[in-house]
């Protein structure tokens, strides 16, 4: 018997196309659609690996629906996603910040858009080929983390309403990569072998400085300068850092330097490795997925995860109306304003909320011989 329609979002690689010939075999009616978001400028699109937006992808996709013969569209989306992806990642640059572009594409393209066109069909449920699963826990979904974690996703998800959730189907999120090749070469799938790219898809060449001078953006010029103030050096611009960053500083000094701070102005912040352990943050525009009402309680711990490629760590939080303060009671440093932080249970993988880390919040302090294990560090360790 036929499980009904389903729309599954096709990006022109391995994974959605695996996606769509899995649901196929349990029995839904599989409608393919690429969400056309960017078009990369030729030459710079490279066929051999997966974008989800380049012409060479779109026909990929095109292709995989002529082999499982499916029906497929062409949705255009590049409006939205230039409001709510491209200009904001810009704006985060100007702003100091450090943008994740796929945790906006998710929410408000991939996964708000569609349903509303797949809602317009008449079609309630979607399929993507995220790494990724959906668990109910009292009441409330949520997204958890999927088996194969070098391929986990589930940071980037915490954006999907309770309506998103509820009608997403995640058929990989029990797989590993491998497996879902293999899947490929047996349902004989012409992107089977196609490789991935790490590159944000808007930004082919990996150069997002290059981007944001071909968008005409002013950069603001200024001074390195260390927390006491001591200014060591300039820039050409503080839209070519980012927090965290090491690496092409272009300062001389007795230890190696890490960016801690952006200002307006132009200054950017400098300082050796054991002055940038984070005491506290704030994490804002909150989506609750299934957070728990123990976490209403001041000093509640869970687990935070700042970054894609972080480990979780014990923090102790306090939530307030429109925000939580985050107090890590392991050590982390590179806490990024404009990163996302997700929140986990203690014991379990599935996903609390997120939201979006707050610019200012970040408070650092220089790590001291007495502060040696990770477990005592929080709210007591602030200068």
């Amino acid at each position: 018997m036929s499980k009904g329609k389903i729309i599954v979002a096709m990006s022109g690689g391995v994974d959605s196309a695996v996606t769509a010939g899995l649901l196929m075999e349990e029995g839904y009616e599989v409608i393919g659609v690429n969400l056309r978001t960017w078009e990369y400028e030729a030459p710079a699109c490279d066929t051999t690996k997966k974008s989800c937006c380049s012409p060479e992808d779109i026909r990929d996709a095109r292709d995989v629906g002529l082999s499982l013969n499916i029906p497929f569209y062409v949705i255009k989306m590049e409006k939205l996603f230039q409001e709510k992806v491209i200009d904001r990642f810009v704006n985060d640059y100007k702003e100091g910040k450090t943008p994740n572009p796929c945790v906006e594409c998710n929410t408000f393209v991939k996964f708000g858009a569609l349903f509303d066109k797949a809602s317009a069909l008449g079609i309630d449920k979607i399929a993507t080929g995220h790494y990724a699963n959906i668990v109910e826990v009292d009441g409330r979904y949520a997204i958890s983390n999927a088996q194969d974690m070098n391929k986990n996703q589930a940071y980037y998800l915490y954006g999907l309403s309770q309506e998103n959730l509820k009608n997403t189907v995640f058929p990989l999120g029990g797989m590993t990569k491998p497996e879902v090749r293999e899947i490929a070469r047996r349902m004989g799938l012409p992107v089977a072998e196609k490789a991935e790219s790490q590159e944000i898809c808007f930004i082919p060449e990996n150069d997002y400085r290059k981007f944001l001078a071909k968008k005409n953006i002013d950069f603001t010029p200024g001074v390195f300068k260390l927390q006491n103030g001591q200014v060591i050096g300039e820039h050409s611009g503080k839209e070519n850092f980012t927090i965290g960053q090491r690496k092409g500083l272009g300062i001389a000094w007795k230890a190696p330097l890490y960016v801690i701070s952006i200002q307006d102005d132009g200054t950017v912040v400098l300082a050796e490795e054991r002055q940038t352990f984070v005491g506290s943050f704030i994490v804002e525009d909150l989506n609750l997925q299934a957070w728990a009402p123990v976490l209403e309680n001041e000093g509640s711990e869970c687990r935070v995860q700042v970054r894609y490629r972080s480990r979780p760590i014990r923090a102790k939080v306090v939530r307030n109306e429109n925000f939580v303060e985050v107090f890590p009671l392991e050590e982390v440093k590179g806490v990024a304003p404009g990163q996302s932080a997700v929140f986990y249970p203690l014991d379990s993988d599935y996903l609390l909320a997120g939201g979006i880390i707050r610019k200012g919040s970040v408070s650092t302090y220089e790590k001291s011989e007495t502060i040696l294990e990770s477990s005592e560090l929080g709210a007591g360790a602030l200068p």
